[in-house]
């Protein structure tokens, strides 16, 4: 993330500052940069973003309802760690809505020239190696993929469940393996443009199917960070 101007800095309102401090952490997640299980330690975070210890707990506190940290006792902020009955749940709810949201797409036969362009990009990212880039392409095709059913319900559900799929493969997941790959998105968007209502539910169903269990085979191990270093960019004073 660019550094902002000082002059700029200084007409933030705190909403807008917590917001970038949410953001350059749930970033750093998604690099790989915060493991589970690493503390946030109050102290060198708020001389990495020049913020207060209340600013700073006002970030943990929604970080914390979203079950990106844990608020320990004792121990502070640290990111959560997730357990495989969990992950599994949550990308099995996702099959449940995708699988049945790509049939009626089949069924209409539906043309999606935008997502077409997503996976070329998607392509384009793994190779270079952007990884928390991917990631968030990798989210928004699917995102974009339910709202071409204009079901605002289904899309709403599905938005939050993959907010938090994103977040595990950010936590879990290692850029030398292909899960979630732009050429099985490309597999789902033939079968819909063909109408193959049944391929398409089929192959999103092993898209998604066992990625929570196989995601977190491999952990990462709590890690010491130097914070001034990894958070100067977006320093809020």
């Amino acid at each position: 993330m660019s550094a902002v101007p000082r002059d700029e800095q200084a007409e933030l309102s705190n909403d807008e500052i917590d917001a970038r401090i949410h953001l350059a952490i749930i970033d750093a997640i998604l690099d790989h940069q915060l493991p589970p299980g690493t503390r946030l330690v109050e102290a060198p975070l708020c001389e990495a973003f020049g913020v207060t210890r209340g600013t700073l707990r006002r970030v943990f506190v929604k970080l914390a309802h979203e079950r990106v940290i844990d608020l320990q006792p004792n121990r502070g902020a640290v990111i959560a760690m997730h357990d495989v009955k969990e992950a599994r749940e949550v990308f099995e709810a996702r099959v449940i809505l995708e699988g049945g949201s790509v049939k009626s797409l089949a069924g209409k036969r539906k043309v999606l020239p935008e997502l077409r362009a997503l996976v070329k990009r998607e392509h384009a990212l793994r190779e270079q190696g952007s990884w928390g880039e991917w990631i968030r392409l990798s989210g928004e095709f699917h995102i974009k993929l339910s709202e071409a059913n204009q079901n605002n319900i289904v899309s709403a559900y599905l938005r939050t469940l993959i907010a938090r799929t994103s977040l595990l493969i950010g936590l879990y997941e290692t850029p030398k393996r292909n899960s979630c790959s732009a050429d099985e998105h490309g597999g789902i968007l033939d079968a819909i443009e063909q109408g193959d209502a049944e391929r398409a539910a089929r192959l999103m169903e092993h898209h998604l199917g066992e990625y929570a269990s196989e995601l977190l085979t491999e952990t990462s191990q709590p890690k010491e960070v130097d914070f001034a270093r990894l958070f100067s960019p977006v320093r809020a004073a």
